[in-house]
């Protein structure tokens, strides 16, 4: 039996029209800690599926209706992420790096996309705070993005980090006048992304 805190209200349906949760949104919804989503997960009691090359859990709208029907978890909204972040990068290590380092931290969304198509989409679709972007993946243009992140409406606020294991000197000043404002070296270790951070949420 999974012990449950009961929300507070039954709102309409599970968070509107969406149709994929991560762990930390389902904790949010359910009550539950991530921790205990995440094992629930793990052992099979709730469904889904891990975003390819990560460890990255996913739990589509009708298993998390089924789980909390099940556990009789009223049907309340998800709130808000406190800060949102988009990694850019087919690197599995890097990809794994990023997820452990932010998957348990409250209220902070990641999102990963593995080809420009997808940054784009994932870029319109959940206005990140931070984009981590590589910029040595094969099909973009680190240039265009920048200028694509820096001219969109509801990004106009976006902190972008550019990863490569070299800069050129003349290829950091054009980037830092696109926007980017640190640039990493992978392999990336998990104080690397948590200093990308708002101080209040790693106090």
């Amino acid at each position: 039996m999974i012990d449950v805190k009961p929300l507070g209200s039954i709102g309409q349906g599970v968070a509107g029209d969406k149709k994929v949760f991560t762990t930390g949104e389902v904790a949010t919804l359910t009550g539950l800690s991530q921790q205990t989503v995440i094992r629930c997960f793990d052992s099979g009691r709730i469904g889904g599926f891990r975003v390819p090359g990560s460890s990255s859990r996913r739990i589509p709208r009708e298993e998390l209706e089924r789980f909390m029907r099940t556990h009789q978890i009223p049907m309340g909204e998800t709130e808000t992420y406190d800060c949102r972040v988009l990694l850019i990068d087919d690197d599995q290590d890097t990809i794994e790096v990023v997820t452990k380092a932010l998957e348990a931290m409250d209220r902070i969304g990641l999102e990963v996309a593995s080809t420009a198509w997808e940054a784009g989409i994932m870029t319109v679709s959940t206005k990140p705070d931070i984009v981590i972007v590589s910029a040595r993946l094969c099909d973009l243009d680190m240039e265009q993005v920048c200028r694509s992140l820096q001219g969109h409406v509801e990004t106009n606020s976006v902190r972008i980090v550019a990863l490569a294991r070299r800069f050129r000197r003349e290829e950091t000043d054009v980037l830092r006048e696109l926007g980017v404002e640190t640039f990493l070296r992978p392999p990336l270790k998990a104080e690397d992304i948590l200093s990308l951070l708002p101080s209040r949420m790693t106090c």
